[in-house]
C-alpha cells in the first residue's frame, strides 16, 4: 500500500522547499574580504589623485608615463601603514625625492585608506547580516520539514486507536470528537484528542490507576456535575496504545461539557532533578551570569548557562537576552543545534553593538538517558559517573563572535545516579593551583550528597571560602541528577 500524505504534511513540505530555495540565494552571496581588492585600490588611487595632485605641475608625469611606478610606490606606503600604522622614515625620504607634495599625498592616502577600510567593514557587515538571515531561513525550513515528517502517521492507525478509545472512554462517560497522532521522534508518538462530557444524568469512572485487564473492569458511579481528569483519559489512552501516556505540561486538567483539545505524550522512564547556586562578583549589584532550567513535553530536560562578557549590568543584559531567546527556541520545539544557530544569526543581525556571551547547553532525554551537550565559548563541565569524573571541554568562540555559529557538540550515555555539573569560568578561576579543572574534579568527587540543590550549594560554599577577598567574578553552578522512576 502506498504512503499516505496528510494535507497539512504536504503543505508544510511545500513551505519548507520554498524556504530552502530562498536560503540558497543567500548562500550564493560573495565572500567577505579581509583586505582591499584591486577595484577598491584603483578607486583609492583615483581619490588620492583628485585630493593631492589635481593642480600639481608634475601630475601628468606621475599619473601618465610613470603611472605604474607611482601606484607601486603608493601600494608600498599602504602596506607599511597596514602593518605598523604609520609611514616609515625611509619611505618618507623616498617620497620626498619622487613627489613635489609628499605631505599632501600621505595625508590623502591615509584619509582615503581609512574611508576605504570603513566601507569594506560596512560591506562585510552587510554580507554577514544577509548570510545570517539566510541561515535563519534555512533553519526554519528544516524545522518545517521536521514537523511535516511528524504527520506521516498512517490514518488507519488513528482510526484503529480511535475505535478502541471510544469504547474505553464510554466507561468514563467521555465522548471522543477527534484524534490526531503526531510523531515527535521516530519511536515516540503523541496524541491530540478533542473530547467532552455529554449531558447525561450518570457518569462513570473506574477507581484506582494503572492498566485494566478487561473492558469495564472495576467501574463505579459518581455524581452529576463532577468532571473527568485528564489523567483518567490518559489511562484509557494507555490501554489502547499499550504504552503509558501522560498529559502534556500545558494540557488542561479536566474534561468538561465543552469540547476541548487535550495533548498526551508518552511517559518517561527517568526523572531529572536540578540544583543551582550563584554568587555575584564583589562590588556588583547584579550578576553577569544567567541560566535556565526547562522540561519539555518531548521528554527532554534542558540546563543552560550563559556568561556575558565582563560583569555587572552590561554583562547581565547580554546573558539574559541570550538565555531568553534560547529558552523560547527550545520551548517552541527547535532542536538544540538549530536553536544555537538561530540565536547566533539573530545576534549578528543587530544593527547596534553585538552581544557576546558564552553558551553552555545540556539536554537530557528522559526516555533513554542520552545526554547532548553543546558549548560555545563556555567553561568546562563535569560528569560524575560511578565515582569517576569526566571533564567536558570546548574551544569554540562565544556566540556573536563569528558569522557562522561556532560550537562543539558532545554526546554521553547517562545512568541512574549520574550527576552533571555545569559552571561559569568565575568558578573555575577561583580554584587554587595551576590546573583548575583537576582541582574542581577533586572537589566534586569529595562532595557526597544525592540532592542536586544541596550538591550545588556545597560546591559553591567551598569555592567561595577559597577566595579571601570575596568573589572575584560572577559565579554560577548548575547540578543535574538523573534517576529511574
Amino acid at each position: 500500500m502506498g504512503e499516505w500524505i496528510q494535507p497539512e504534511q504536504e503543505q508544510m513540505e511545500q513551505y519548507a522547499d520554498a524556504f530552502f530555495s530562498l536560503a540558497e540565494l543567500f548562500g550564493k552571496l560573495p565572500c567577505q574580504k579581509e583586505r582591499l581588492g584591486d577595484e577598491e585600490l584603483q578607486e583609492l588611487f583615483e581619490d588620492v589623485k583628485d585630493r593631492a595632485c589635481a593642480d600639481c605641475k608634475n601630475a601628468g608625469d606621475c599619473w601618465g608615463g610613470a603611472y605604474f611606478e607611482h601606484c607601486r610606490m603608493m601600494y608600498e606606503l599602504l602596506r607599511e601603514m597596514e602593518q605598523s600604522g604609520s609611514f616609515s622614515a625611509e619611505q618618507r625620504a623616498l617620497l620626498k625625492v619622487k613627489c613635489e607634495r609628499p605631505g599632501q599625498l600621505m595625508l590623502a592616502l591615509r584619509t582615503g585608506y581609512e574611508e576605504a577600510r570603513t566601507n569594506l567593514l560596512w560591506s562585510n557587515r552587510m554580507l554577514e547580516q544577509r548570510r545570517a538571515a539566510g541561515e535563519q531561513i534555512a533553519q526554519t525550513a528544516a524545522l518545517l520539514k521536521r514537523t511535516a515528517e511528524g504527520f506521516s502517521c498512517l490514518p488507519q492507525s488513528e482510526e484503529r486507536i480511535a475505535g478502541r478509545l471510544k469504547r474505553e472512554l464510554r466507561f468514563l462517560n467521555v465522548e471522543l470528537d477527534s484524534i490526531r497522532a503526531f510523531r515527535q521522534e521516530p519511536d515516540r508518538q503523541e496524541y491530540y484528542l478533542t473530547v467532552h462530557l455529554p449531558a447525561k444524568n450518570i457518569r462513570w469512572r473506574r477507581p484506582g490507576s494503572g492498566f485494566r485487564t478487561g473492558a469495564g473492569a472495576g467501574i463505579a458511579r459518581y455524581e452529576r456535575g463532577s468532571v473527568v481528569s485528564a489523567r483518567s483519559v490518559a489511562e484509557a489512552l494507555s490501554v489502547c496504545c499499550q504504552e503509558r501516556m501522560r498529559p502534556a505540561f500545558n494540557c488542561r486538567a479536566a474534561v468538561t461539557a465543552e469540547p476541548m483539545l487535550f495533548h498526551f505524550v508518552p511517559d518517561t522512564k527517568y526523572q531529572f532533578f536540578c540544583g543551582v547556586s550563584h554568587i555575584t562578583k564583589a562590588g556588583e549589584l547584579v550578576s553577569g551570569d544567567n541560566y535556565t532550567l526547562l522540561q519539555k513535553d518531548t521528554g527532554k530536560v534542558v540546563m543552560s548557562l550563559a556568561d556575558g562578557m565582563g560583569s555587572g549590568t552590561a554583562a547581565n543584559l547580554e546573558s539574559e537576552k541570550v538565555i531568553e531567546l534560547l529558552e523560547q527556541f527550545l520551548a517552541a520545539g527547535f532542536p538544540q543545534e538549530t536553536a544555537v544557530r538561530l540565536l547566533n544569526s539573530g545576534i549578528l543581525l543587530q544593527n547596534n553593538t553585538p552581544i557576546f556571551s558564552t553558551i553552555d547547553l545540556c539536554m537530557v532525554d528522559l526516555y533513554n538517558a542520552r545526554c547532548d551537550m553543546m558549548k560555545s565559548g563556555a567553561a568546562a563541565s563535569f560528569i560524575r559517573k560511578n565515582g569517576q569524573i569526566e571533564v567536558i571541554r570546548a574551544n569554540a568562540f562565544p556566540t556573536g563572535v563569528l558569522q557562522q555559529s561556532d560550537y562543539e557538540s558532545l554526546h554521553r550515555q547517562l545512568e541512574p545516579g549520574d550527576n552533571i555539573i555545569m559552571m561559569t569560568d568565575g568558578v573555575l578561576d577561583a580554584m587554587p593551583g595551576e590546573d583548575h579543572e583537576q582541582a574542581m574534579a577533586e572537589l566534586i568527587i569529595h562532595t557526597l550528597t544525592r540532592n542536586a540543590q544541596e550538591y550545588a550549594r556545597r560546591l559553591m560554599e567551598r569555592v567561595y571560602l577559597m577566595q579571601e577577598s570575596g568573589a572575584r567574578d560572577d559565579m554560577t553552578i548548575l547540578v543535574g541528577s538523573i534517576w529511574e522512576k
